[in-house]
């Protein structure tokens, strides 16, 4: 029978018990179970193995009908980072056949936070923090290159806005009022919005993102 591509085995006998060796198997072993861990800022490093792997799950599930697809569980836990990078990773997960599952573990700020509203289920703990705000832009050169800078970026918040409503229950008024501030929310006010869908230890148990 030919062996998927995450069909291993994991032996650490004869390697030496130090820590780099644990957190290989950990590793390994999530990769099995189809969790991914996104647990620092959003950037090339942080993104790049998980757009990687979403692409290969998909490719092992190419035979199997998508409603018998084991889900692909996304952890957050982020205070967010690049934009163009957090998209290419948003764009992935909304064109994965198999579904992806986000994970609020603790808090999903800024970037993080949009990465979070892409799963096609989301949940977060009781405690979980989001924010949602307009970033931060560097315009430089000269003084036309910088009007265009700032024409595109106008563009690129548009866009980020009909992500923000399409994913929500948030209304354009809603949006337009909390763009220059700091909108923190826990929970239970993202779930109001429609950021989350379940609330762990309330509306689902641990073992159902496990």
């Amino acid at each position: 029978m030919q062996r998927g591509y995450y069909d291993f085995e994991i032996e650490l006998e004869g390697v030496a018990p130090g820590l780099d060796a644990l957190v290989s198997k950990f590793y390994l072993e999530d990769l099995k179970q189809r969790k991914l861990w996104l647990t620092d800022e959003v950037n090339e490093d942080t993104v790049s193995d998980i757009i990687r792997q979403i692409m290969q799950i998909n490719a092992e599930d190419a035979n199997v009908d998508i409603k018998d697809r084991k889900p692909i569980y996304l952890y957050v836990r982020s205070n967010g980072g690049l934009v163009d990078v957090g998209f290419a990773l948003i764009d992935v997960i909304e064109a994965s056949a198999t579904p992806v599952y986000t994970i609020n573990l603790g808090y999903a700020y800024s970037m993080g936070f949009l990465i979070m509203l892409a799963g096609h289920q989301r949940f977060a703990t009781r405690s979980a923090k989001f924010l949602m705000h307009d970033g931060t832009n560097f315009v430089w050169d000269s003084g036309s290159k910088a009007q265009d800078q700032m024409r595109f970026q106008q563009r690129v918040e548009e866009r980020v806005k009909q992500f923000v409503l399409s994913h929500s229950r948030f209304t354009e008024e809603d949006y337009d009022k909390n763009l220059r501030v700091e909108l923190y929310m826990f929970a239970d006010e993202a779930k109001n919005y429609g950021f989350v869908d379940w609330i762990i230890g309330e509306d689902c148990a641990l073992n159902e993102v496990i």
